[in-house]
C-alpha cells in the first residue's frame, strides 16, 4: 500500500529513517568529528520550515521545500535555500536527500564538553544506503576552534557513518592550540 507522498516523506526521513547529517559527539579526526548516527530517540519530531513552497510529485516521488528551508531536528539543524527529498520506488525509503545553496548543517548536543560540529557547504548530498553526506561547493567543516576548510571549489568532504571522514581535492586544516604557555 502506498502512503501519499508527504506523509511518506516525512515519516520515512525523519521518523522512522535515518536522518540526513547527523554528526556524533564521540572524539574523531583532527577536528573531533565523528560519524553519522544511524538511531533517533524513540518519538523524535522533527520540523521543516520553507518561506516559499513545499511541491509533492506523486510521480516522481519527490518533496520539494524552497525558500529559506529550516529543519529542526533533535540531532541537528539544517538550513538551505532548497531541500529535495527523494523516495524510492516503493517509498518504503529514502533513495537520497539533497540540500542546495548556503547549506548550513549544525549538530545538536547534550554533552556539555563537547562543541557541536557545523558543516557549509553549497550542497549537501545523504545517502542512507551508503551511509554517507557527502558536502561540495567550498565544505567547510568546524568544530569549537578547530577548522577543515576546502581549498578548491571542486573540493569534497564526505563523512560516513562508521566515523570516518574523507577529503578529495585540496585543502586545509587548522587546529589551534589553546594551552596556556609556560613561563620559563
Amino acid at each position: 500500500m502506498k502512503l501519499p507522498l508527504l506523509r511518506a516523506a516525512l515519516l520515512l526521513l525523519f521518523v522512522g529513517g535515518t536522518s540526513p547529517a547527523q554528526t556524533t559527539t564521540a572524539a574523531g579526526g583532527p577536528l573531533g568529528l565523528s560519524g553519522l548516527t544511524g538511531d533517533r530517540p524513540a518519538g523524535s519530531k522533527t520540523e521543516i520550515t520553507a518561506q516559499k513552497e513545499a511541491l509533492f510529485d506523486e510521480q516522481k516521488n519527490t518533496a520539494i521545500f524552497v525558500g529559506s528551508v529550516r529543519v529542526n531536528d533533535p540531532a541537528f539543524l539544517l538550513s538551505s535555500d532548497k531541500l529535495t527529498v527523494y523516495l524510492t520506488k516503493e517509498r518504503s525509503g529514502i533513495d537520497r536527500v539533497v540540500a542546495e545553496g548556503n547549506v548550513v548543517i549544525v549538530q545538536q548536543t547534550t554533552d556539555d564538553k563537547t562543541k557541536p560540529a557545523t558543516g557549509r557547504a553549497r550542497m549537501a548530498e545523504y545517502v542512507p544506503s551508503l551511509g554517507r553526506v557527502t558536502l561540495s561547493g567550498n565544505p567547510e567543516m568546524q568544530q569549537g576552534i578547530n577548522r577543515h576548510i576546502a581549498s578548491a571549489p571542486g573540493t569534497r568532504m564526505v563523512l560516513y557513518r562508521d566515523g570516518r571522514a574523507t577529503t578529495e581535492g585540496p585543502s586545509r586544516t587548522v587546529i589551534s592550540d589553546t594551552s596556556t604557555p609556560r613561563l620559563p
